[in-house]
């Protein structure tokens, strides 16, 4: 078997054990049932992975990396710093979002693996952390922001935006989400504009 066949079988096992963990919860969840969305047998899954367990650390780590890709890729497409910065947070927020659809389904089991979760969480911090701190010396190199301290204010942002995670998407809320980020991102575009 060829390494780019290799390579696809485990992404292939990676996406059906996401749509397991989804569906049953991590601790419902089986390597039986997770080769039947495969189409393969229980051993060939051993193959690639050891344990459920190394199954789900592995799309833990795809979802980081999914995110980061699509919050570069909507930084990318805006040219001024201040739809960037918007874009970011509504992208980000926005992935966010579908995170939190995934996670309800295992929310009494996500304290056991809370740990593995905020270890891969630290990676993504310094990245986003990085985004941010890209866009806002833009925006004071283009006189659009006036930012005494880029990497206090990047991380200031990104803390209010973690701290909204659980009260927009971890339990029932009836808020118009994309009216709040909009009336979120103002708010902020207005403290650090010339």
């Amino acid at each position: 078997m060829s390494e780019q066949s290799r390579d696809v079988t485990r992404e292939q096992i990676i996406n059906a054990a996401s749509t397991a963990f989804s569906k049953f919860g991590y601790k419902k969840t089986t390597l039986d049932d997770i080769a039947a969305l495969t189409n393969r047998g229980k051993t060939g899954i051993y193959y690639y992975f050891k344990s459920k367990d190394d199954i789900f650390r592995e799309v833990i780590r795809k979802e980081a990396e999914d995110i980061k890709i699509k919050l570069m890729k909507s930084v990318e497409k805006k040219k001024k710093p201040i739809e960037k910065f918007s874009s970011y947070v509504h992208s980000r927020m926005d992935a966010f979002e579908k995170l939190g659809n995934y996670y309800s389904a295992m929310r009494h089991e996500l304290l056991e693996h809370l740990h593995f979760i905020n270890m891969h969480r630290i990676d993504f911090d310094k990245t986003e952390t990085e985004v941010l701190c890209l866009i806002l010396k833009e925006g004071v190199d283009s006189g659009d922001f006036n930012v005494k301290s880029i990497e206090q204010t990047a991380n200031a942002i990104l803390l209010t935006l973690k701290s909204l995670e659980i009260p927009l998407y971890g339990q029932e809320s009836n808020i118009n989400i994309k009216k709040f980020l909009d009336t979120l991102s103002d708010l902020i575009i207005n403290g650090i504009k010339k």
